[in-house]
């Protein structure tokens, strides 16, 4: 990257690049506060903050050269590309992120510097000779190009420090997006897809691949076109739907060096499509499903598509108009695997549940009465790396004859009759929750038998830890009750948490508890907030106490027993504090145990059943149980004992710092001296 200096690029660039006091933050690599601190500890001096230039929006606007300039001069920040790095939180000051045509433009340019180098240089009618050679046929830049050339061109300069900045042009282009304010929370449904959603479209794409296969890529998703094009290989032919306004994610493949054709032209042997839906964010139930069926009549026999989209579309139940479209897309029998998966898979819409459906040919050689599909709920499922294979591989294995199908053993899907479907209507994957239930017990015989486990546990365990007494008991244990009931009833009290910055989090204060520490206990402590910044910030904020339980919703419901207190839950978790005087049998370790694995989502919390003990066992309950957690913890502390040790002999061994004596060789020479 070359780096001139600040009036070395005036010149070159003319009106300066624009940023906020945010943008300074995240180029210097600090958090906001900071960058605010800097402003005011070095207002005046010999060496002060530079000034704003103007406002945008209401917002103070600063110089971005100048702010680099500065940063690098006082040493301040964390970022030593500073000076380079300018262009990418800066911007022209008739540039709005926030418009969607100049977004267009810009991405539209960096598109056409891939084809032709830098731009700064160009005229108005060069960037129109070029752009009219490098896309004849307006597929993805033209007339966005020649419109910022009717404007004078003023952003030529600008792009190519842009690229600089980001280090090439597909980088600039996910910069682009990243920064538009129209591809973020407003996009709704039709927001960006959650890594973990983008890997599952992947996978299945790739598992349904052959060698010299056609895919045809989604024309709305860039972020999704473009990892599948990457995974599939160079022995992929490309395209994107014929008639579809795909032109971001052909600039896209442009920079990135992918070659698209025209659909017409993807001629092969086999083809497999991938789909996103809604395209758009007012796109309703009907228009969703539409397009779907816009993509079951292009397949062939022995195609394929895999299409992925709001669960309340794909899977849940709907209205009879909707469920009419719907029906009519699953007579065809190309629908052959359906999993709804849990919410949180899109960054705009975090409650929204997606799902996904994999079609292929009818299953042949079965009658039509007799066809199935394959269904499968993972709505209460975390969406594990080994949970995402395995769920490939059952929508996969769906696209088999009737015997390869019956012949696979399935993680999360069951077999559903395409004609049962039809006639029930509501929730497609609903046969997913029915199970066998277990023959019930008598009371006598399930204590009796429980008591009996214990004493064998005991016997097992005895090495490790002192078994805790037990003796059977005719005496019954309260009922499990709602937490909705607990707090009625005054044995528990939900308590919210607080609504911290992120930019507050440092590494000194006090303990922050955030939801996704839930889901690893062990990094409590990592995420800390200074006392007293939190007590002026928050004055009325509630801070944990001992025996408080910890809980989130979503994505799963989590939940941990603080033992100390005095630690800060940081929304969206929240607490559940049981009455110290009036526990009503509720012990807290037990109601962690029992909250995972219960439904989850927005007020979900209220309808979870919590198992109770009686008053008296609560005090030994927990002395048990605290004991059985010291002893793991000491077990756990001698595994990793072991562990290094075996790790350090091996390090020994094989660097030859130490070398292996044969314990039986050595005994039996020193007996032969």
């Amino acid at each position: 990257m070359t780096t001139r200096t600040v009036s070395e690029q005036r010149a070159v660039a003319g009106e300066p690049l624009l940023t906020t006091l945010a943008g300074v933050a995240e180029l210097a690599q600090v958090s906001r506060p900071v960058a605010s601190m800097w402003r005011k500890r070095f207002s005046s001096g010999d060496d002060a903050f530079p000034s704003a230039v103007t406002q945008v929006g209401g917002v103070d606007a600063f110089d971005a050269l100048e702010v680099a300039e500065w940063l690098e001069r006082t040493d301040h920040g964390n970022n030593p590309e500073v000076k380079g790095d300018a262009a990418a939180q800066a911007a022209p000051a008739d540039l709005s992120f926030s418009d969607p045509g100049a977004v267009a433009e810009i991405e539209a340019l960096v598109a056409l510097s891939t084809q032709v180098g830098a731009l700064g240089t160009l005229t108005a009618a060069a960037l129109r000779n070029a752009v009219a050679e490098a896309d004849p046929h307006d597929d993805l830049m033209r007339r966005e190009v020649e419109a910022h050339a009717d404007r004078g061109a003023p952003w030529l300069d600008y792009v190519d420090r842009l690229i600089d900045a980001a280090y090439s042009a597909p980088a600039a282009l996910t910069l682009i997006a990243k920064r538009s304010t129209g591809d973020r929370l407003s996009a709704g449904s039709a927001g960006r897809l959650a890594p973990d959603a983008i890997a599952l479209v992947v996978e299945t794409v790739r598992a349904l691949a052959d060698p010299d296969v056609a895919v045809t890529l989604d024309a709305q998703d860039v972020a999704l076109s473009t990892a599948v094009a990457h995974a599939v290989g160079d022995d992929a032919t490309l395209s994107v739907p014929a008639a579809a306004d795909a032109r971001r994610v052909r600039r896209q493949a442009l920079a990135e060096g992918l070659w698209l054709v025209d659909a017409d032209d993807a001629a092969a042997s086999r083809s497999v499509t991938v789909a996103r839906v809604p395209a758009h964010r007012d796109d309703d139930i009907a228009t969703m499903l539409r397009a779907v069926d816009d993509v079951v009549l292009t397949l062939r026999d022995e195609d394929a598509a895999v299409v992925i989209g709001p669960a309340r579309a794909l899977t849940d139940a709907l209205t009879p108009a909707d469920d009419q479209v719907r029906s009519d897309v699953l007579r065809t029998g190309r629908v052959r695997g359906v999993a709804r998966l849990a919410p949180g898979l899109v960054d705009s819409a975090p409650r929204e549940a997606l799902a996904l459906w994999v079609l292929g040919a009818p299953m042949g050689q079965v009658p039509i009465a007799e066809r199935f599909t394959v269904v499968a709920d993972l709505t209460d499922t975390v969406f594990t790396p080994a949970a995402r294979a395995d769920l490939v591989s059952d929508v996969v294995a769906s696209m088999g004859s009737a015997r390869e199908v019956r012949a696979h053993a399935f993680r999360f899907a069951r077999f559903a009759r395409t004609a049962t479907l039809l006639a029930r209507g509501g929730s497609l994957v609903a046969t997913t929750q029915a199970t066998a239930a277990p023959a019930k017990q008598s009371a006598h015989e399930t204590t009796a038998s429980l008591a009996a486990r214990i004493d064998a546990a005991a016997d097992a365990v005895r090495a490790d830890l002192t078994p805790v007494p037990v003796a059977p008991t005719a005496s019954p244990s309260p009922s499990p009750a709602s937490v909705a009931d607990l707090i009625r009833d005054g044995h528990l009290r939900m308590v919210a948490g607080t609504r911290l910055d992120p930019d507050v989090l440092g590494d000194d204060g006090l303990v922050v508890v955030t939801a996704s520490d839930l889901d690893r206990p062990a990094a409590i402590g990592d995420h800390r907030v200074d006392q007293l910044a939190f007590a002026t910030q928050h004055p009325s904020a509630t801070l944990t106490r001992p025996g408080d339980v910890i809980f989130r919703t979503s994505p799963s419901a989590a939940a941990w027993v603080d033992g100390d207190g005095s630690k800060v839950v940081a929304y969206p978790a929240r607490i559940l504090r049981i009455t110290a005087g009036d526990a009503g049998g509720l012990v807290p370790e037990v109601v962690a145990v029992d909250i995972p694995g219960q439904a989850f989502g927005p007020g979900a919390w209220k309808r979870w059943t919590l198992r109770r003990v009686a008053p008296h066992a609560i005090a030994p309950l927990r002395q048990a149980l605290a004991a059985i957690a010291a002893a793991r913890s000491d077990l756990q502390t001698r595994a990793a004992r072991v562990d290094e040790y075996a790790d350090l002999i091996v390090a020994g061994v094989t660097s030859g710092a130490v070398s292996m004596i044969d314990s039986t060789t050595a005994a039996v020479a020193a007996s032969e001296q």
